[in-house]
């Protein structure tokens, strides 16, 4: 014996079922079908629990006034077009943080000699002395602490 899994008067419930029509409003043969069909009964149970659970979701539903809508994408039109007007004044930023490095990087090319010296212990205390070894020192530290937080600036997301 084969058991059937679907039954050809299976739409015409769900029709019903759908237009609201079920039990009430519809052919008295169809009732009897559907109390002697046991797919269709299960069709029965199945679509009227997510017929109500739907009813119960769509009257629960919390919709936005169409005022808070329209606040919302103007709001997110305003931070899109913020964004926009940001992206080449980030792009002017990172510009001059790669200048900066590679003025830095020039300076401590020429810079190396005295540096290297001061640092290598001198025959002499007259060549430790060098009118330019302090400011050299002092820019060279300025430039250690503000290069990470220039290129933090830089490079963050935050406009």
């Amino acid at each position: 014996m084969t058991t059937l899994i679907e039954c050809p008067r299976e739409s015409e419930i769900l029709d019903a079922l759908a237009s609201a029509r079920w039990p009430s409003r519809v052919d008295a043969e169809l009732t009897s079908h559907v109390s002697s069909c046991e797919i269709c009964q299960d069709v029965i149970a199945v679509a009227s629990a997510m017929r109500e659970d739907h009813d119960t979701a769509y009257r629960e539903a919390n919709v936005p006034s169409s005022g808070q809508m329209w606040w919302r994408s103007e709001m997110r039109a305003r931070q899109d077009a913020v964004r926009e007007a940001a992206r080449p004044v980030a792009v002017a930023q990172g510009v001059a943080a790669v200048l900066a490095l590679g003025v830095a990087g020039v300076a401590g090319w020429f810079a190396w000699p005295t540096v290297h010296d001061f640092f290598v212990p001198a025959a002499s205390a007259a060549q430790t002395m060098s009118p330019m070894v302090l400011p050299l020192l002092v820019a060279m530290g300025t430039l250690l602490v503000v290069a990470p937080v220039a290129l933090y600036v830089v490079l963050s997301e935050k406009p």
